[in-house]
């Protein structure tokens, strides 16, 4: 049996609750019915855990094209070209964008996005969004599909995180009663 002692659990420096916690949750189960009660315990604290990550890459999604919108400006798109590759999951696409500055000067930009499916054809005009100093391109419905993905993700990541801080609460208050 593992014991703690006063320098951490074997000398890493970790206080007692997290040795107890980490040893009672994590330790090695006995029997499959003994794993599947252990797994059953940990729900709440992963549905908290990626809750809070989903939120995060949700807000960033929304803010990213919040703001580029901000210090971009509208202009038709030229699509050039459609680049495609294999993926695991089929052939995904990224779009070569061409946009002319009132001076006659262009810039072309490829995005670092493979989406699925294809979002325009080769040589499309389509409205789009230009940000001329960092020389970057976005078309408008990527951005809005973009903007919903991101509110998707954050809306997923808060029901679970409640759900899961929900369940915790309750079981914290229960404890303390009896």
């Amino acid at each position: 049996m593992v014991q703690y002692s006063s320098r951490g659990s074997f000398g890493i420096g970790v206080d007692k609750q997290t040795f107890l916690w980490c040893h009672i949750m994590l330790s090695m189960p006995t029997s499959f019915a003994d794993f599947y009660v252990k797994c059953l315990k940990m729900l709440p604290y992963i549905a908290v855990l990626n809750g809070m990550i989903f939120s995060i890459v949700g807000l960033y999604f929304i803010y990213s094209s919040s703001a580029f919108s901000a210090r971009s400006v509208v202009e038709e798109v030229h699509v050039v070209s459609m680049e495609s590759r294999r993926s695991d999951n089929g052939i995904v696409y990224r779009p070569l964008f061409k946009a002319l500055q009132n001076d006659g000067t262009s810039i072309t930009y490829s995005g670092s996005a493979w989406v699925s499916p294809k979002p325009h054809n080769d040589g499309d005009i389509v409205d789009g969004r230009v940000d001329w100093e960092a020389g970057e391109i976005r078309s408008v419905s990527m951005m809005k599909f973009y903007t919903s993905m991101g509110k998707v993700f954050s809306v997923l990541g808060g029901i679970c995180f409640f759900i899961g801080a929900l369940y915790l609460w309750r079981k914290r208050t229960r404890s303390q009663v009896t």
